[in-house]
């Protein structure tokens, strides 16, 4: 019944506007988009970068400092929990103006996050650096929500989904490039030959990241545009037909919506945990860091090339995003279920094999799940179905990985186990979440198509 309540008052909005011809609309696609798509990849970079500062520095920050390691955290913790906390605020603003407002947003809160950080040059403390990540992760929602309204914005309809993969490979994966730069500064100190040097270093990494996000999110800020003149296909029509407060009441009333968020924070937040436990899975059966290090990779890298072959498959054969989805699951579930056995045989490449198949199906499911939420909620504004789902996997990860830390802390075999049997339970239920999705008749994908053949080139 709220399904079929739901169709009707969307109908009902129908009826109340006028027809709009679509054979009269001029259809463009404007150069500038893969500048606009630079603006939104490289924010969402230093945005993960502000995340992972910390992270492979953290046993030597405790140390500096004098601080418990899980007051380290707090700077990674406090970061993402920011996120799911300004969702809301996030999807209002854009309903309200436009994407371009949201993404000047984040890029200045992350801006002004970085420059917090740097004033633990003068203070010496570390709660600084908390504060600085605390205010860094209130832009986050503002940046990575907005990834499918500027696909949609600016690329074709049929260029949308190539262009969500690549958004979602580089969020996924960038936080890796924030620990290049710690790594660097740090490389070589030990804080038991030079204790005071760690604080003097530490405020130089500040700085130095200040001036990288400085020469990237000032340009953002003043150049990044929200929409070309016109439009690059039929799209764009349903716009600004619900009120904020009817998006959200129709949102929450949406069966498959729902079954979609439980299936990606379920899968995407169980990824991201994977990712703050791995250690301790490994340790007890005899890995070594740089192993750990070299399987953790891994995933990312089969990711890499998995993305790209998807790309091109949908594209040419226009493949059924639910059907691709649920034929990945399997392997994922498949390698998972395994992978404790892998562990097992302590053998280098068993275990190597599971994960690089677990990455291999898993990431290309990200964009494709994010836009199967954008379908069922149409014609609700993108951002709410983005917000929403991000939201979720913020908040399952951080929740899963602190029960898989707990779990794990003494990092013995049996404790591996149930670390594994958990994770294995999480992916089975957002696969059976997932499953029972029912998407909208297609009728649009169909329009789209014919019109697409038109579609001009402009600047």
């Amino acid at each position: 019944m709220d399904q079929k309540s739901n169709e009707m008052e969307m109908a009902m909005v129908h009826l109340a506007k006028p027809e709009i011809n679509d054979q009269t609309e001029i259809y463009k696609v404007y150069k500038r988009r893969y500048i606009m798509a630079s603006f939104f990849a490289f924010s969402t970079i230093c945005s993960s970068m502000m995340f992972s500062t910390c992270n492979p520095i953290a046993s030597v920050l405790a140390a500096v400092y004098e601080i418990p390691t899980f007051v380290v955290s707090l700077a990674a913790n406090g970061f993402l929990l920011m996120h799911p906390l300004l969702t809301i605020v996030q999807t209002f603003i854009v309903n309200q103006t436009d994407i371009s407002v949201s993404l000047k947003i984040g890029c200045a809160l992350t801006l002004l996050g970085a420059l917090i950080r740097t004033a633990t040059v003068i203070t010496e403390r570390f709660y600084t650096i908390i504060l600085g990540s605390l205010v860094a992760g209130m832009g986050r929602p503002f940046i990575i929500n907005i990834q499918a309204n500027v696909a949609k914005e600016w690329f074709r309809p049929e260029d949308k989904t190539t262009v969500m993969i690549a958004f979602s490979f580089i969020i996924t994966c960038s936080s890796v490039f924030g620990v290049i730069v710690p790594g660097q500064i740090f490389k070589g100190y030990k804080y038991e030959t030079d204790p005071d040097d760690g604080k003097w270093l530490t405020g130089k990494l500040m700085v130095i990241e200040l001036e990288i996000f400085s020469a990237i999110l000032i340009p953002a800020i003043l150049f990044f545009r929200p929409s070309p003149p016109t439009p690059p296909g039929p799209i764009n029509k349903s716009r600004d037909e619900f009120t904020y407060l009817q998006s959200l009441k129709i949102t929450a009333k949406n069966k498959n919506f729902i079954l979609l968020f439980i299936c990606y924070s379920l899968l995407m937040g169980g990824f991201h945990a994977l990712a703050v436990v791995i250690s301790y899975l490994f340790n007890p059966f005899g890995f070594t860091p740089s192993q750990t290090s070299f399987i953790q990779s891994s995933p990312i890298i089969c990711g890499f090339v998995s993305s790209v072959m998807y790309s091109i498959l949908i594209r040419k054969y226009h493949l059924n995003h639910k059907k691709i989805v649920l034929f990945n699951l399997i392997p994922v579930l498949v390698s998972l279920g395994l992978s404790y056995f892998a562990l097992m045989t302590e053998s280098l490449p068993l275990v190597l094999l599971c994960y690089s198949v677990l990455g291999f199906f898993v990431i290309p499911c990200i964009p494709l799940q994010l836009e199967l939420a954008c379908k069922v909620l149409h014609p609700i504004n993108q951002t709410i179905a983005v917000g929403f789902l991000l939201a979720g996997v913020h908040i399952w990860s951080f929740v899963f990985g602190e029960i898989l830390s707990v779990i794990t802390h003494d990092q013995n075999k049996t404790q591996a186990f149930y670390g594994c049997l958990l994770l294995f339970l999480s992916f089975l239920a957002a696969a059976i979440c997932f499953s029972r999705v029912k998407l909208p008749k297609e009728d649009e994908e169909e329009e789209t198509t014919q019109v697409n053949q038109s579609t001009q080139e402009g600047i």
